[in-house]
């Protein structure tokens, strides 16, 4: 019997550790948001970036959650995501897109090792995630999910 309470004290105490992480990332960031949302700063980045997120069927919003994601990290990202009332369709078409260009410059340096250039991977990485999540609208538009 003592030889499973150690594995899954250990995994307790591992699971505790990664949610004080989160916590600690995403909370911060959360109130950060709702602070820039009560000055108007989101309104401002968001009406600036509507016509380009338009063409992934997301709110301008959503520009703050992609860049967060692409240069900062998936958490980061969370925090935001969690404030803003997006639809399925417009959680999924981040996701993919996020999915595919998470942390883009620790993400470049670790391709680098396989040989492919540090500008050439960001930029396969960034024009990848733009299209999928353009594509993926697309395919939201012409079967009437957006």
């Amino acid at each position: 019997m003592s030889s499973i309470i150690e594995p899954v004290k250990t995994g307790i105490m591992k699971s505790f550790r990664l949610l004080w992480l989160l916590i600690k990332i995403v909370v911060p960031i959360s109130c950060l948001m709702a602070v820039l949302d009560y000055y108007g700063i989101v309104g401002a980045v968001a009406g600036f970036f509507t016509p380009a997120m338009a063409l992934f069927g997301l709110p301008g919003e959503a520009t703050i959650v992609l860049l967060l994601s692409f240069f900062v990290s998936v958490y980061a990202a969370l925090g935001v995501l969690t404030t803003l009332a997006l639809t399925s369709q417009q959680v999924t078409v981040l996701a993919v897109m996020i999915g595919i260009c998470h942390e883009l410059p620790m993400e470049t340096v670790v391709c680098s090792y396989t040989g492919l250039p540090i500008p050439v991977s960001a930029a396969l990485r960034l024009f990848t995630a733009l299209g999928a999540g353009f594509l993926l609208n697309m395919i939201y538009i012409l079967v009437g999910g957006g």
